[in-house]
């Protein structure tokens, strides 16, 4: 899906579909609160976002993962396959591909074991039943009240272009930005400075612990030389605005659908580009690069041209933060 351009400003058709944010809300709601519930044995760290695409979660997560595995705790993460083909439950191994399990797992199984399901308390039950973790980090799971023994951290990222702050189909919240806060126990707040006027009032009313963190950026190969850039996530426009900020030359942008998986036609068309402008030269995300692999991208020619942006979230006083997760895991219990 290509986010629609109408999500950034208020219109006559916003106001129209609001309406229906409220309805879509309310049944997403009562369809968790009907679920049946499921204990998990290890605590999940649940990281959600206020938004459908593009919120910040997978580099967060990421970056939770490393923190917990530095304290020696043994985690493993859990994520639903987005478009990936398995309809149950796995253990991410070596011979998986974005096709089979979608794209942020595949990025998350580069740290940790890392279960994957259509279902997410599927995947859950899987970890648990493997093995005795400390944590459980998952990828969303934000709103599902029907998993018990977690905390919920609700990530807001600075980076994301102006939004109009309406709820699906009217824009890209996931229900009202006020339901989200009341049901976050942590905050991450990345690039704070850049955060909406309005998203920062609403977390002063609701007074939730929280902790800053940076965005951090590393290109793998060549800084210096102008790129054609080239991505398929949620908000696209986020990446573009990164590149000008870095100061980085983008001579052209091809803007593919969310967890768009490229074809082997794709992938003859980039090389025809990165034959004219030379290596390195095309510029890509590290969540479309893992969507690259043997299937579209036969002796890996492709993937020795493309260079990548890799984020990465710096979190302000990690001890504190993990002390706190702590903290709240043990009043759970």
């Amino acid at each position: 899906m290509r986010r629609p351009r109408f999500w950034n400003d208020t219109s006559l058709l916003t106001n129209v579909l609001a309406p229906i944010g409220l309805i879509h809300h309310f049944i997403s709601r009562q369809n968790y609160r009907l679920q049946k519930t499921y204990h998990s044995n290890a605590p999940v760290i649940c990281i959600g976002s206020p938004i459908i695409g593009g919120g910040g979660k997978t580099p967060v997560v990421i970056a939770i993962q490393k923190l917990l595995l530095k304290k020696n705790k043994k985690i493993s993460a859990t994520s639903v396959c987005y478009k990936g083909k398995i309809k149950y439950p796995v253990l991410i191994n070596k011979s998986h591909t974005s096709i089979d399990v979608g794209d942020e797992p595949l990025l998350l199984s580069q740290f940790c074991e890392t279960f994957v399901s259509k279902n997410r308390k599927a995947a859950i039950k899987m970890a648990n039943n493997y093995s005795k973790y400390d944590y459980i980090v998952s990828e969303d799971g934000y709103r599902n009240v029907s998993i018990k023994n977690k905390i919920n951290v609700l990530v807001i990222d600075g980076n994301m272009p102006t939004i109009n702050l309406k709820q699906f189909p009217a824009g890209d919240l996931l229900g009202s930005m006020d339901y989200t806060l009341s049901i976050a126990d942590i905050l991450i707040l990345i690039d704070k400075e850049k955060i909406d006027d309005e998203i920062i009032e609403k977390i002063k009313n609701y007074k939730k612990y929280y902790v800053a963190a940076k965005s951090e950026y590393q290109i793998r190969n060549d800084y210096k030389s102008k790129k054609i850039a080239f991505t398929g996530i949620g908000m696209p426009k986020k990446f573009y605005n990164t590149l000008k900020e870095l100061k980085i030359k983008s001579v052209q942008n091809l803007t593919y659908p969310n967890h768009f998986q490229y074809s082997r036609n794709d992938v003859k068309h980039l090389l025809k580009i990165a034959a004219v402008h030379g290596k390195h030269s095309l510029l890509t995300t590290s969540k479309d690069f893992v969507r690259f692999n043997d299937q579209n991208d036969p002796n890996r020619q492709l993937r020795n041209q493309v260079d990548v942006l890799d984020i990465s979230i710096k979190i302000d006083h990690p001890d504190d933060l993990l002390k706190y997760i702590s903290a709240k895991i043990h009043k759970l219990n």
